[in-house]
């Protein structure tokens, strides 16, 4: 009788603690949501310091500016801090004979536990207001959802594991964007997350301003100097702004650096093989207190153009 009597309170106990431990986990993973959300639709993409390989990343208005080249980028920063974000991405644009640019891409964005999954969908129009200046105006639906998986982490619990592996609600945000171009210049504004979407009571995806500019200069002997910045502001968020140069001969290949004085810092390379293939790398050197835990973090980039070039519509190349 006595043995029945503590058997049945440890399991009492024991139903307590695993209770006790789902509310904790579960308070835990919604800030864990929010931290992944806020990173994923705060910027679009984890890392706004490429975005001149992926330009749509800034505003919807630049789909199709690359014409029909499909993207490939793996982003590996802090390299050698465990659980320290990894991105694939995949990027898909198409430009029309009537000024109509389309963009689709994938993002698979991996920190700590979180894994965040999305697909964005950008249209854009590139309205000709001279023979060399062009506005663009467009639009970016994008829908996502953040995974979380604990069981290969210090928190795993023999108990109960299936409470580790959690997902959090599918949300979807609205982008716009214009900018105008020229063959030698270009300046934009772009407004992320204008619906603000609810990631769980009383908790919404940052709202995003971002203003853009960049421009090409002729240097002697085929080179060129391109230059760039992207300042960006969002909600509750310290503004950031980040500075690019880069030197290029013959649109073959090209070096260059980007600063980012709260952030990072690093250089950039950029080969092409050919006309429809690029290569790019960048490494990026952290400004923070990271340094004193790692020193180094990397992009790897492939672009290729999935159909044959058409002159009368190529658009200026604006970014790399």
């Amino acid at each position: 009788m006595v043995t029945s009597t503590l058997t049945a309170k440890a399991m009492k106990m024991n139903t307590h603690m695993t209770t006790f431990k789902k509310l904790l986990l579960t308070e835990s993973l919604v800030v864990l949501f929010t931290l992944a959300a806020y990173t994923l639709f705060g910027q679009q993409h984890p890392s706004l310091d490429n975005y001149l390989y992926t330009p749509v990343a800034v505003s919807p208005a630049h789909a199709g500016m690359q014409d029909q080249h499909v993207v490939s980028i793996v982003d590996a920063q802090w390299v050698g801090l465990k659980g320290a974000p990894r991105t694939g991405m995949i990027s898909m644009d198409y430009h029309n004979l009537r000024g109509l640019g389309l963009n689709l891409t994938l993002i698979n964005d991996q920190i700590g536990p979180a894994v965040t999954q999305h697909a964005a969908v950008s249209g854009a129009y590139h309205l000709q207001v001279s023979d060399n200046a062009k506005l663009s105006t467009g639009l970016r639906v994008t829908v996502g959802r953040t995974a979380v998986d604990l069981i290969d982490e210090t928190y795993y619990d023999l108990v109960d594991p299936n409470i580790y592996d959690l997902q959090g609600p599918l949300m979807a945000n609205v982008d716009i964007g214009s900018t105008f171009n020229t063959p030698t210049y270009y300046a934009g504004i772009s407004f992320k997350n204008v619906n603000r979407a609810e990631i769980y009571d009383n908790n919404y995806t940052a709202q995003v301003l971002q203003v853009f500019g960049g421009h090409r200069l002729p240097l002697q002997g085929q080179w060129s100097l391109r230059s760039s910045f992207l300042a960006s502001a969002a909600t509750n968020s310290p503004a950031d702004v980040n500075f690019h140069a880069f030197v290029e001969h013959q649109e073959k290949w090209g070096l260059g650096a980007h600063y980012s004085p709260a952030d990072e810092m690093g250089l950039l390379l950029r080969l092409n093989p050919s006309r429809d293939w690029h290569v790019f790398y960048q490494y990026n050197y952290p400004l923070t207190d990271l340094v004193y835990l790692t020193k180094r973090s990397h992009v790897i980039g492939l672009s290729f153009n999935v159909a044959p070039r058409i002159d009368s519509f190529t658009s200026p190349r604006l970014f790399l």
